[in-house]
């Protein structure tokens, strides 16, 4: 099973709750990790929490995971190929002189 995999079931699981914020908690315990980078960031992401209906919301995670992961892949993708066309060069030119 690859990183992606257990992500997604990670996911997967955490949304069998009854609620957002006990699915929230659940999947940052798994995953070891909290939400946002700053107190601006958890406070916009439960601004965003508080609209969502959490029923709808739950079961568009448990059925729609793999879309949801896939998405999340490639934003990744997109910000690893960025950053490679940025420092790629710095990195090569690191090789030569070494």
């Amino acid at each position: 099973m690859n990183i992606w995999e257990q992500f997604e079931n990670n996911i997967r699981s955490a949304a069998y709750t009854s609620s957002l914020p006990k699915f929230i908690n659940s999947l940052c315990l798994k995953l070891n990790a909290d939400i946002g980078k700053n107190k601006a960031d958890r406070e916009r992401a439960e601004e965003l929490l508080r609209d969502l209906p959490d029923r709808e919301t739950l079961k568009a995670l448990r059925e729609e995971t793999t879309y949801l992961v896939l998405l999340v892949r490639v934003a990744v993708q997109e910000k690893r190929d960025e950053w490679e066309k940025v420092h790629g060069e710095e990195i090569e030119g690191e090789n030569i002189l070494s």
